[in-house]
């Protein structure tokens, strides 16, 4: 059965009212930078907020960088009346990782893994790749096996692939001739972080999507 879309509307700023006040089901919000989205969003959370008085602990608000959470959860508390209590602004990656560490034992972990910096997941992915049989790669791939730089692309690939909720098995469901060897590599990998009680950010994005 097809899922019902959505209706699209466009709406200009000075028209923001209504739709901030849509707080049933699902709201997509798209346009290019400078269009507003941050400032819609900082409104509607006021709007939550002030005119619905919901709760701040029920409310999560997730950026991508710092920089950027830091600017909406200041926008939000310069624009509120008083103190309400503590509001949840965060980047994907730091709510993820509260989460794995709050819920390892679910997601398989013995105790709460240790996030790999982007060297350390390089250098890991180098050391495995060194091991590896080239006649089990791409031929194109097979002799660079234990260089740097195709260390950096494969982690690359394993990070994208992490995002994206790619698993080996669904890797193997391309059957592309150049990805031969990747998936299996990938269940390597994967069983080499928790040898090591460790996880990449893709990993850490991927298992939290499972646990929620």
């Amino acid at each position: 059965m097809s899922q019902p879309s959505l209706p699209i509307v466009a709406v200009a700023p000075d028209d923001w009212d209504d739709a901030i006040a849509l707080i049933q089901g699902p709201q997509l919000v798209v346009g290019g930078p400078g269009t507003g989205k941050t400032e819609f969003l900082v409104r509607r959370a006021l709007h939550l907020l002030v005119e619905r008085t919901v709760a701040p602990e029920s409310i999560t608000i997730l950026g991508f960088s710092r920089r950027g959470v830091a600017e909406v959860r200041s926008r939000i508390r310069d624009n509120l009346p008083a103190t309400l209590g503590a509001l949840d602004v965060a980047t994907f990656h730091s709510y993820a990782a509260r989460l794995v560490e709050t819920r390892a034992n679910d997601a398989g972990w013995e105790t709460s893994p240790q996030i790999l910096t982007g060297p350390e997941q390089v250098a890991l992915v180098h050391q495995l790749l060194l091991n590896e049989d080239p006649a089990a790669w791409s031929p194109a791939f097979g002799q660079l096996l234990a260089t740097q730089t195709f260390a950096r692309e494969v982690t690359e690939f394993i990070l994208r692939s992490a995002e994206q909720l790619q698993t080996p098995g669904t890797l193997h469901g391309f059957d592309r001739a150049d990805w031969k060897g990747l998936p299996r590599f990938l269940e390597t990998y994967g069983e080499a972080l928790r040898e090591r009680n460790r996880i990449d950010y893709g990993t850490l994005v991927a298992t939290s999507v499972a646990l929620l």
